[in-house]
């Protein structure tokens, strides 16, 4: 779900990124709009490689883990910055919450994949 949801932020962000800059921190401007399109691509390929790999049971937990901590940077970086507007600070909330949940879920991935591993015949 956390995958998903990752890649419809960043086709939503490439394609239409004003409805991103909404969201963004600082002026609607070019350069927010650029910046959106950015966060949206690197959003994207997360999301892909986390539903790639959680389909082939391949380095899911890895990929998972990975996205939670990109959300963790995103949403500790705006809720840490003086000076944003609230937009930016309920943005980096949402991030945030969904780093937590990240973590937890790349976790229960990695205790899973050694469960398999350590017993494939039991489970």
């Amino acid at each position: 779900m956390l995958a998903r949801g990752r890649v419809v932020v960043g086709v939503v962000a490439c394609a239409l990124p004003g409805i991103a800059a909404a969201t963004a921190p600082g002026e609607r401007r070019p350069s927010t709009r650029a910046f959106a399109r950015m966060a949206g691509a690197r959003d994207l390929a997360l999301g892909v490689g986390a539903l790639t790999c959680v389909k082939e049971r391949t380095q899911d937990a890895e990929w998972v883990g990975m996205g939670a901590a990109v959300d963790l940077v995103d949403g500790v970086a705006l809720l840490l910055t003086r000076g944003l507007p609230g937009r930016a600070r309920l943005t980096g909330l949402v991030a945030f919450s969904a780093g937590v949940i990240g973590l937890v879920a790349a976790r229960a991935l990695a205790d899973e994949r050694a469960a398999l591993e350590a017993a494939p015949d039991e489970i």
